[in-house]
């Protein structure tokens, strides 16, 4: 599990091309979002970024924000690439984005939720 908070940690993180693109996208998104109301982006008021990559513990993220995988509440989503890329919302301001690598280290029920929530069908 890794956080972004500004591009310049997606750029540290040495990620592969098409999670550090995902991951990219994320980030700039949010800095944008706030950006074109005037505001400045402060990801402690208005949340991040977590890449997970699969094999963390429940504990491991729970230690993070709170709660695990299996107990966030998913706010839409898409995949993109390799990963699922989703949101919890925490109130009207904050909330984690979540860029979750599709592996097969990726709990079969979590990535049955991302698949449901990502309007996406489960392969046969």
């Amino acid at each position: 599990m890794k956080t972004f908070k500004s591009l310049a940690d997606v750029e540290a993180a040495d990620l592969s091309p098409p999670v550090r693109d995902a991951v990219r996208r994320v980030v700039k998104g949010l800095i944008e979002a706030y950006a074109e109301y005037g505001e400045t982006y402060d990801p402690d008021d208005d949340g991040y970024a977590i890449l997970v990559e699969g094999g963390e513990s429940e504990t491991e993220i729970e230690a993070e924000v709170g709660y695990g995988l299996r107990k966030a509440l998913f706010e839409g989503g898409y995949r993109e690439d390799s990963c699922f890329v989703t949101c919890t919302l925490h109130n009207n301001q904050y909330g984690i984005s979540w860029i979750v690598v599709d592996s097969p280290a990726l709990d079969p029920a979590i990535r049955a939720r991302l698949l449901e929530e990502c309007d996406a069908e489960v392969p046969s």
